[in-house]
């Protein structure tokens, strides 16, 4: 091997401003969660020999809540709050970013903590899971696992353990990748989206874990008004879904996005079939309106409290309500084949669901959807919505027992699998042209407001010919974008009669302000610094705005992520995506696997079992023991 491919990794060891955690503050972060972790496993052995009555008794308080085994009410409660926890602190801290820039560690701002909290709340509550597995199988799940010196695992808590251990892999294996690369400012950076995985996960299966503890002791998980507060599993685990998908674009609801627009529809009508039609198909009628009763209200909260309370830019929402009317409608006569009418509601989530979403565009986002993208959007979106309700009815299906006999359904879930990442492969893909600059004219400087300041600042109109125009031809966006000086500002520049583009208000240009025109036309997208300030904890000169200026426009993360290393080595950067991606494909074909074994626990068909009989089990732990073993 040659010993220079070994340098960079030396260089981890070392660390700058913009370079990794700083080293005190890994530690206090190792030291508490192998502490807790520790202490959590004395707990559970304790709490195997006998003991633990705190554990006990809080166990059986969320049995007595929800009426299921303490084993699946504790760790499915506790997984989907520490979700909800960490989504909260992550939009908390994506706002800090495009708002302030990078911070100092994960200790060294406010918003980090929720989501250290609740990744590593999921975590423990996989742990909880894993150590409240029963002894006996007649007092556990009926397709647990048997482990060995352990019990009968649920199939649910293998998931939710694996899932939150993937995300909670990702705080040590993120200041690696930023000591290795640098600072990559981008929602979805390979670690990144290992935390949006095993958030995903890990609330998802806490929802899993429910349905899983219900359908042991025979209740029914799928009807209106069984569950935590009358609301039933299946719209918890769809709630958490939209979430997922919410979160996934920020990127474009925020107004940042480092990658083609053509993602955004491609998300949003996958990812809006798959919660909705899933809980369409588990609830019956309304179902897909119950996921937007979870999902909508804490949605609003959050950007009340993070965008409110604390000041920080929040992103545009999604409307994933118009898919949830949408859903409903192709309903109304009723659900006889589940996979054909996921077929249909996926599809028309991605062609009226997407016409709905254009429109939203223009009315919320700051990066509205232009014309210019509906040659490739419009069989892109109908293409993604068709394979999220295909994979969603199979969901639904699976886990209540009625997928159809024979390999019919697993071709089918491979096949749109298969679409749903060929999709994602071509909105990959970006060809930038070389050579291309811009001139820059920056004029009618003045004192003037800025987003996050009350003063007046120095700010200016910018007007830019570019050498070759050809690239703004059926543009998706042309516009100004500041940000990290205290807020974010952007402006839609307008072409002029001469050719050259001008913004409509002016532009901040002081203070840490970082400025720069963004032009993405089909696979192409450059961008051109007006200002950037200096970076001494990186060594960035910086680009000084002058009253006319040439530069070349360079790959738009060039600008937006200027804080990766310049001599980091980039062919570890494609296998170790690769990696991350292979990752979550893995994970997600391991929720289908646990969704199918839950789905054979032998008992009731979904439409049984009446209210007087829930709540007689609810108050009869021993009868549920009895069916449970029974089941058996």
């Amino acid at each position: 091997m040659n010993p220079q491919i070994l340098v960079p990794f030396a260089q981890v060891a070392e660390r700058t401003e913009a370079q990794g955690a700083p080293t005190e503050q890994l530690a206090i972060i190792a030291g508490a969660t192998w502490t807790l972790t520790v202490l959590l496993i004395l707990v559970l052995m304790a709490y195997r020999r006998g003991g633990a009555q705190s554990l006990r008794r809080l166990e059986q308080a969320a049995a007595r809540l929800t009426g299921l085994p303490g084993w699946a009410a504790l760790p499915g409660l506790g997984a989907i709050a520490g979700a909800a926890v960490t989504i909260f602190g992550a939009t908390w801290d994506i706002g800090l970013h495009i708002d302030q820039g990078r911070d100092e560690g994960p200790l060294g701002t406010a918003a980090h903590y929720p989501m250290l909290f609740g990744l590593f709340g999921m975590f423990l509550m996989g742990v909880l899971a894993i150590g409240l597995a029963p002894r006996r199988r007649a007092e556990s799940s009926p397709v647990a696992y048997r482990l060995g010196g352990i019990g009968w695992v649920p199939a649910a808590s293998m998931l939710l353990f694996v899932g939150s251990a993937f995300g909670m892999a990702a705080f040590p294996l993120d200041d690696f990748w930023h000591r290795l690369f640098g600072e990559d400012v981008t929602l979805w950076g390979p670690t990144h989206t290992m935390i949006i995985a095993g958030t995903a996960t890990g609330g998802f299966s806490g929802g899993l874990l429910l349905i899983e503890g219900a359908r042991a002791v025979g209740r029914n998980p799928f009807r209106k008004g069984v569950g935590l507060l009358g609301m039933p599993f299946p719209a918890l685990a769809a709630g958490v879904c939209l979430f997922l998908w919410a979160a996934a674009t920020h990127e474009f609801n925020w107004g940042v996005p480092q990658f083609r627009q053509i993602w955004q529809p491609l998300l949003l009508s996958f990812g809006g079939a798959q919660a909705l039609v899933m809980a369409r198909v588990m609830l019956g009628r309304g179902g897909a309106m119950a996921a937007i009763a979870v999902w909508l209200p804490a949605q609003l909260l959050l950007m009340v409290v993070v965008g409110g309370v604390f000041k920080v830019t929040m992103p545009a929402i999604p409307l994933f309500l118009a898919h949830a009317v949408i859903i409903e409608l192709v309903g109304l006569r009723g659900v006889r084949n589940p996979t054909a009418f996921g077929a249909v509601a996926g599809l028309a989530v991605g062609t009226v669901g997407f016409a709905i979403d254009y429109w939203w565009s223009h009315v919320v986002m700051p990066l509205p959807w232009e014309s210019t993208l509906l040659g490739e959007a419009i069989p892109v979106a109908a293409i993604a919505g068709l394979a999220g309700g295909l994979l969603s009815a199979l969901t639904a299906q699976a886990l209540m027992g009625t997928l159809p006999e024979g390999r019919r359904p697993l071709a089918i879930a491979i096949a749109a699998g298969v679409a749903f990442l060929a999709l994602g492969a071509n909105a990959a893909d970006i060809n930038n042209p070389e050579g291309v600059r811009a001139e820059i004219s920056v004029t009618n400087i003045h004192m003037g407001s800025t987003p996050g300041h009350s003063d007046k600042q120095r700010v200016g109109d910018v007007t830019v010919r570019l050498s070759d125009p050809s690239i703004t031809k059926d543009a998706q966006w042309v516009y100004a974008l500041s940000w990290q000086g205290g807020g974010r500002f952007y402006d839609h520049m307008v072409q002029q009669a001469d050719g050259t583009w001008r913004t409509t208000k002016p532009v901040p240009l002081q203070g840490n302000w970082k400025t720069l025109v963004r032009v993405h036309g089909g696979k192409t997208m450059l961008s051109v610094p007006v200002r950037f300030p200096p970076d001494p904890g990186i060594g960035f000169a910086g680009y000084p705005d002058r009253p006319h200026v040439d530069r070349a426009m360079v790959s738009d993360t060039k600008l937006m992520q200027i804080e990766r290393r310049d001599d980091a080595p980039m062919w570890a950067w494609v296998p170790a995506t690769l990696a991350v991606l292979a990752a979550n494909v893995a994970i997600a074909v391991f929720i289908g696997f646990v969704c199918v074994r839950i789905g054979r626990i032998p008992g009731r068909t979904p439409t049984a079992p009446s209210p007087a009989a829930d709540k007689a089990r609810a108050a009869a732990p021993t009868a549920r023991g009895a069916v449970a073993g029974a089941a058996t």
